[in-house]
């Protein structure tokens, strides 16, 4: 059955011409032929045109490439400041999740290998044999990490502490779940103010958002669609209003992402990390004049007092 193509395929000359066709101003043809050959069409016009589009599909007046591009660039560092702060969460999870573990059951590989060890509840049973499946294939055939090979051939025993490094946080995350509450609570309580529970939902958050860090994806509006982070003193200390019952920022979107990293990155680090997305975002409004920063807010679900969050208290609420 054949259909018909909306969005065939165009040469650069070609894009350049509807994208003029739109009201968007273009100094340099080859100058953004160049930009649209390193960044594609797609990741760089259809990812971040919204923000500058008037209702009736053009351009709002004076909007340029450069414009868009500097949008473009701004998410880029966002993601990689993120990222850098996340794989300082991930370092220390998994040092607290080896380190409890191990201290409960011993160093032994098969103890992380026995479905016994976690919370084998009926809803959990596929979940957990397939967590174990990624294990064993690690533990059977460690070929491509060097270290994990090393372990084995010396001491013909892969520890947890040891496994942990070969495995991406969604896997970490996935494998604390699973723990039993006893060690989740020691993982948990190094954090203060944060239950167990609450670390579950946050090092899923994390690790979506890891991935959308890693795989170049856009993350300056991103929306968490599993859920949303549990209540915290964070949100009434800003005094962030309500829909219905439910705050209206730092639930599911990117202001979400920055509550979490507040009760897991240590005060000197956070404050650094937010110190870093102050900078970039007055780094972007310095180089176009087409976005505001409340409107930048608004996508990133920022509260205009968002920077009270470095000196709010870190006390946790459950309303």
């Amino acid at each position: 059955m054949c259909t018909t193509n909306d969005k065939p395929f165009l040469t650069y000359e070609q894009q350049l011409k509807k994208l003029k066709s739109k009201g968007l101003t273009i100094d340099n043809d080859d100058d953004a032929i160049e930009l649209l050959k390193r960044h594609s069409y797609f990741a760089l016009i259809s990812g971040y045109k919204n923000p500058f589009k008037a209702k009736q599909g053009i351009y709002k007046p004076h909007t340029s490439l450069a414009d868009i591009y500097s949008l473009y660039t701004f998410d880029d560092t966002l993601r990689t400041i993120i990222l850098r702060n996340i794989l300082k969460v991930e370092k220390h999870i998994k040092s607290l999740i080896s380190y409890s573990f191990c201290e409960t059951y011993g160093e032994d590989q098969q103890f992380y290998l026995d479905k016994t060890k976690y919370n084998y509840s009926p809803e959990h049973q596929a979940d957990i044999s397939d967590l174990i499946g990624r294990l064993s294939k690690i533990a059977d055939n460690p070929k491509d990490y060097s270290y994990i090979q090393h372990q084995l051939n010396r001491h013909g025993n892969i520890p947890l502490w040891v496994m942990m490094k070969a495995l991406p946080i969604g896997t970490v995350s996935k494998l604390y779940s699973f723990l039993p509450q006893s060690i989740q609570a020691k993982v948990s309580m190094e954090f203060e103010h944060i239950t167990e529970s609450e670390l579950v939902r946050m090092l899923d958050l994390l690790a979506r958002v890891r991935n959308v860090c890693a795989h170049n994806e856009r993350l300056f509006n991103y929306r968490y669609k599993k859920g949303a982070i549990n209540d915290t003193y964070i949100h009434k200390h800003l005094n962030i209003p309500k829909l219905n019952v439910q705050y209206s920022k730092g639930k599911q979107d990117l202001f979400a992402i920055i509550i979490v990293l507040k009760y897991l990155l240590s005060p000197q680090e956070f404050s650094c990390f937010v110190d870093d997305l102050d900078d970039a975002l007055d780094t972007l409004l310095i180089s176009t004049r087409r976005l505001e920063r409340t409107q930048m807010y608004k996508y990133m679900g920022f509260p205009t007092n968002w920077l009270e969050i470095k000196d709010a208290p870190y006390c946790n609420i459950i309303e």
